[in-house]
């Protein structure tokens, strides 16, 4: 998928009468099969699988639902939902050099409902997890009903209609969105003009207004969101710092969150914080795939906890065997733990199954690995295979 822009802008399942009857004999894996099939049609960059399995008329609902959306907008919104929902969709993932790819890492089906976990991967080890809710029609068929976005950190109806509301943010409905429902007139104008800036990404006009607001405001969950994420999108170092704490101290044990506040906790070394973001993450989501594993593993070998990253390590080519990126974690975790002979394990796989050629020259290239090229454990693998 070449979607690279960067989007600024637990309801209950939902079952349907009679869809019990239609259950009877269902194939989980038939299912997974389709959805994977779905993500695949993503992946060739094409949205009409994903859009041919959305329950439009329910999302629109969803994304309506006790919103002060301007009519005109709500029209605009509706008179192609479709294209409007797959450009949202599109808008949403991370800035990127390189296609962004999605895989099914896990699903799950129980009577009617289901889900699904899907890991988009962008360039510079960067992703968004969305789970998917899902249900049978009355049909059998199965549907998308609306989905958890770990990347904008918002269910996607909820972050739609938020956008919606942004687009014309009359003062009523800018009061809605808040915490404080006891707020001046001129402190909704001022929120409101904040709205109108993200809408129309202009960064500089937000953080004027934003510099200029109170404590009250600033305290706002919806406008903490925003300052982080227009400070991520202009790399204003002082200013994600400043937003990134403050989100932190306002949720911190809230998942949704983790993957924006990681690209703040990173690159000011802060590892051991982006550690306990990931297993929030991974505690929300179900699952330990070999991405998060694998990015734990880079974060405690930047602290110096060899063990550790060999263990989160060897974890992520336990639970994810098929993901490059696992196979190089453990390359480099046991590298750095001196453990030559099992490094060549991880060697193995990355030639045999992702078609690497890793000869003393590639290895003296690689800062983290160079130390292997003169080993005899690497030497004595590298004569058995040649």
């Amino acid at each position: 998928m070449k979607w690279v822009q960067c989007l600024v802008v637990f309801t209950a399942f939902m079952g349907l009468p009679g869809a019990v009857s239609a259950l009877e004999g269902v194939d989980v894996e038939k299912l997974r099969a389709q959805f994977e099939s779905i993500v695949q049609g993503l992946n060739d960059n094409s949205f009409d699988r994903f859009r041919r399995a959305t329950a439009t008329r329910e999302l629109v609902e969803r994304i309506f639902r006790n919103r002060l959306i301007e009519p005109d907008v709500k029209k605009a919104f509706t008179s192609d939902a479709s294209a409007s929902i797959e450009q949202m969709f599109t808008s949403s993932f991370p800035p990127t050099k390189k296609e962004i790819l999605g895989t099914l890492v896990d699903f799950r089906f129980s009577g009617s409902e289901g889900r699904a976990v899907v890991r988009y991967a962008a360039s510079g080890y960067r992703y968004a997890y969305h789970i998917y809710e899902l249900r049978l029609d009355e049909k059998g068929r199965m549907v998308i009903v609306d989905w958890i976005d770990y990347y904008q950190a918002n269910r996607f109806s909820a972050e739609a209609g938020d956008a919606l509301v942004m687009a014309r943010p009359s003062r009523p409905a800018t009061r809605k969105m808040l915490e404080n429902k006891n707020l001046g007139e001129s402190e909704l104008f001022q929120v409101s003009e904040l709205f109108k800036a993200v809408r129309d990404n202009k960064a500089e006009r937000f953080f004027q207004i934003y510099d200029d607001m109170d404590e009250s405001l600033h305290a706002e969950i919806t406008v903490m969101k925003l300052n982080l994420f227009l400070a991520l999108a202009v790399r204003d170092a002082v200013r994600i710092e400043n937003a990134a704490e403050r989100l932190a101290a306002k949720r911190p044990d809230d998942p949704l969150f983790s993957l924006r506040l990681i690209e703040y906790y990173i690159p000011t070394r802060q590892y051991d914080k982006a550690i306990d973001a990931l297993v929030r993450l991974q505690d929300e989501i179900g699952i330990k795939d070999g991405a998060t594993e694998s990015l734990k593993a880079s974060a405690a070998l930047a602290m110096g906890n060899i063990a550790d990253a060999e263990e989160y390590a060897l974890q992520a080519t336990l639970n994810e065997p098929s993901l490059e990126l696992s196979w190089w974690s453990l390359l480099r975790a046991r590298t750095r733990a001196e453990d030559y002979g099992a490094a060549t394990e991880a060697l193995a796989h990355l030639e045999d199954d992702f078609g690497h050629n890793l000869d003393p020259q590639k290895l003296k290239k690689d800062p983290f690995l160079k130390v292997l090229a003169d080993k005899q454990e690497y030497l004595d693998w590298r004569a058995s295979r040649d």
